[in-house]
């Protein structure tokens, strides 16, 4: 069951259309399986892609799934390819696709998403104080530089999307020490 085509279309409301089409082995035809993910969606799915990425680059590639309203994908570095299953109602679907693959596609997705995180009340001074965060020496060494270099932009990226999904919620201690000057700091 490899996949085809894997697309997906960034919706206006900060959401997206993911699809996915496959030849099912001992089925004539092209099967899909499609769901529309909400903003926080779209932002898990987004982070997984790039955990998935950041452990490769570590060359400590780990098992890993993430589960969002009926879409289930699943990692197993043995294997080399993401496993995705569609629960709706008592249907089920499901389909392979190679990492590689997911990854080059939801490269558009994640630039958005950074580019939303960035737009955001906070997102300016989350990204100052993210870009005054200095490398650990030991990323050099483990790495080399220019690998150490974009793991940690890498990084500030993952962080960008976790903070600002935090400084939005309502309430959040974190949004308040950003308001503050003297706080800023702090935060």
């Amino acid at each position: 069951m490899a996949a085809k085509i894997f697309s997906k279309e960034a919706r206006e409301d900060g959401g997206a259309r993911l699809a996915l089409k496959y030849k099912h082995a001992g089925r004539s035809g092209i099967q899909r399986i499609s769901c529309d993910l909400p903003q926080a969606g779209l932002l898990q799915l987004v982070l997984f892609a790039e955990a998935l990425s950041l452990r490769k680059r570590f060359g400590n590639p780990i098992a890993s799934d993430v589960s969002l309203d009926g879409l289930m994908m699943s990692y197993d570095p043995a294997q080399r390819e993401l496993h995705v299953e569609r629960q709706a109602g008592y249907s089920r679907q499901t389909a392979s696709m190679p990492v590689e693959v997911f990854h080059s596609e939801m490269a558009g997705m994640t630039d958005i998403c950074i580019a939303r995180a960035e737009a955001s009340k906070n997102g300016p001074a989350l990204k100052r104080l993210l870009a005054d965060c200095t490398a650990p020496a030991e990323l050099a060494m483990l790495l080399g530089q220019d690998e150490a270099d974009l793991a940690m932009h890498q990084m500030r990226e993952i962080a960008l999307l976790l903070l600002a999904q935090e400084a939005s919620a309502r309430g959040s201690a974190l949004a308040r020490k950003l308001r503050g000057k003297t706080s800023q700091d702090q935060a």
